[in-house]
């Protein structure tokens, strides 16, 4: 069974979860009605050893990306992050590797302060022999944007007529030597605030792109129910990136995001380019054409695979 299949099982229970759940699986993060009118919003992001990132790569990579990852998350809802729990499943051997434990701890930290989302807990546990692979999961809390009204953006709201847009740019965050974008990205929490706060109820969807641009953005329309073009030639690159790069790459951490094309749209916020790449059309599915020629991709963009 493929990542896509298994998150579409789990979702078959969503009828059942009660009435405090506001939103269920199926998005960037889920949301939970914990009193009356107060709700918060959390997911969880894993990070395993020599599949996000190299088994060797140094504790500080491990700490900032596992909590990195979850903020992109934050972001794709336009929320506002308050904090972060931890847990991680070390090898036998780096129980031994005095200081990594403290430097993987130290690096999240830094990296959640950064967005004022203290780890305020966690869990730590060792693999029971040793060949175990590091893995480490952040889950994280967050809430509404007083300052959008309480309103938070889902994958399910593009409507005929939105103009599909992205931030930064994308294609060749893994570098051949494992380094790259992937680890030192920086999550697009402030952005995603100040786009909300400026366009208002005119942004009707938003995604994370962690898995590539052409699958996340067709998340957007399977969500919505309706169709997504693209158009590969405006697609923002990274260095010497090919189209089909920028579009099936993955691990580029930026935002897809429809606006209404009622108003105009920014070329930038918070430092952070805006770029239209396609329009939202009636129907399902995905067209992209490269110079008005209809591009087939022989993938949409990274899964996990086993």
């Amino acid at each position: 069974m493929r990542e896509f299949e298994i998150i579409e099982s789990i979702r078959t229970a969503n009828a059942a979860l009660g009435t405090t759940v506001v939103i269920p699986p199926g998005d960037d993060l889920g949301m939970i009605e914990i009193a009356d009118g107060v709700s918060v919003l959390s997911g969880v992001d894993q990070l395993v050893g020599g599949v996000h990132l190299a088994a060797d790569a140094p504790a500080e990579d491990h700490g900032r990306k596992v909590v990195n990852r979850s903020l992109s998350d934050v972001a794709a809802m336009a929320a506002v992050p308050v904090g972060f729990i931890l847990s991680a499943t070390l090898p036998r051997e780096l129980m031994t590797n005095e200081g990594w434990a403290e430097r993987f701890a130290d690096a999240a930290r830094e990296a959640s302060s950064r967005f004022d989302a203290p780890v305020f807990g966690g869990d730590v546990a060792t693999h029971g022999r040793t060949g175990g692979v590091f893995v480490a999961s952040a889950t994280v809390l967050a809430v509404p944007d007083p300052h959008a009204g309480g309103r938070v953006v889902l994958r399910g709201g593009a409507q005929v007529g939105d103009i599909v847009c992205v931030s930064g740019c994308f294609g060749g965050s893994l570098r051949p030597d494992g380094r790259g974008h992937h680890l030192d990205f920086l999550p697009r929490v402030e952005f995603a605030l100040e786009l909300h706060r400026t366009l208002g109820t005119r942004l009707h969807s938003m995604i994370d792109v962690s898995d590539g641009l052409a699958a996340d953005a067709a998340h957007i329309g399977r969500e919505s129910s309706v169709s997504v073009v693209l158009r590969a030639e405006d697609v923002p690159r990274r260095g010497s990136s090919t189209a089909v790069q920028a579009l099936t790459d993955g691990e580029d951490y930026e935002l897809c995001f429809t606006v209404s094309p009622d108003g105009s749209l920014p070329e930038a916020l918070s430092g952070v380019p805006i770029t239209p790449i396609g329009i939202i059309e009636s129907g399902d599915g995905m067209r992209i054409t490269d110079e008005g020629v209809a591009l087939e991709l022989e993938r949409d963009g990274w899964e996990h695979s086993g």
